[in-house]
């Protein structure tokens, strides 16, 4: 264990703990603004957490792996509009909750007013599909208005690990990922080394975490784990938005056998 991941840790478990209705209670936040920073990993060691700020605990765990598959087309429009910052947008995936077994498909759209709008259809635990089921497909239509639908195949899965926190005074949500890894069907692979993703969800105005960031000149990143790794994945693809993190964190390599036994 890393000098980081010690101190990380020790912190995170000396916090209070929430359990996950609390958390749906407090800050729910299926409608929100998001606010996303890739910071290095020894600034997590340094976060500056109100004594009531909560971590989420379930069955005695305070971090849980996240595996999330990314629908797109062929032609890869979900990620042109999300890279061409196209105002009405909206992603498709399913998310799976490693360690407890839950599964959803989700569709996450921006509503044009920079807020962003979550809807959920639970999904069949360990079902792998290359393409949508017809209810799935339902569902993407009954969300968004849309001709893609038919044509979303898998373009990507990312996995990492999160940490989720809980500020019941101010209404936030803040998660910390790190460990962030992305793999395609053919067996590409896209890694966030030394850096982890933090992300405050609220109603609009700065929590106190934005605030603690943005006093270590830290600013809201144009991040988006699906097209940061799509963009070191598929190089034709634009990625005017991602440079900087693309140059200093990701890096690009061959799917190993060592991975496929630990990714999980």
């Amino acid at each position: 264990m890393s000098e980081f991941d010690r101190g990380f840790a020790a912190m995170v478990a000396e916090m209070p703990c929430v359990q996950l209705g609390e958390v749906n209670e407090a800050a729910a936040l299926q409608t929100r603004i998001d606010r996303k920073y890739v910071v290095a990993l020894d600034l997590l060691d340094r976060l500056d957490f109100d004594e009531h700020v909560m971590v989420l605990e379930i069955d005695t765990r305070r971090h849980f792996r996240y595996a999330t598959t990314y629908y797109d087309t062929k032609e890869r429009d979900l990620y042109l509009d999300t890279a061409y910052r196209r105002p009405t947008r909206f992603k498709v995936r399913i998310r799976s909750y490693v360690d407890s077994g839950l599964t959803l498909l989700e569709v996450k759209r921006k509503d044009g007013r920079s807020k962003t709008v979550k809807s959920r259809h639970p999904v069949a635990t360990g079902e792998e599909l290359s393409c949508l089921t017809p209810s799935m497909r339902a569902f993407v239509n009954a969300e968004v208005d849309t001709g893609l639908t038919d044509r979303l195949c898998i373009a990507a899965t990312t996995r990492f690990n999160r940490t989720t926190a809980v500020d019941t005074v101010v209404g936030a949500r803040y998660t910390i990922d790190r460990d962030v890894r992305a793999d395609t069907p053919d067996g590409h692979i896209a890694s966030l080394t030394e850096a982890a993703v933090v992300e405050t969800k609220s109603s609009g105005v700065p929590t106190p975490l934005d605030r603690f960031l943005w006093s270590q000149n830290i600013r809201p990143a144009s991040f988006s784990k699906y097209c940061t790794a799509m963009a070191i994945l598929e190089p034709s693809l634009p990625a005017n938005h991602w440079h900087r993190t693309l140059n200093r964190y990701f890096g690009r390599h061959e799917q190993s056998a060592s991975h496929e036994e630990t990714s999980g």
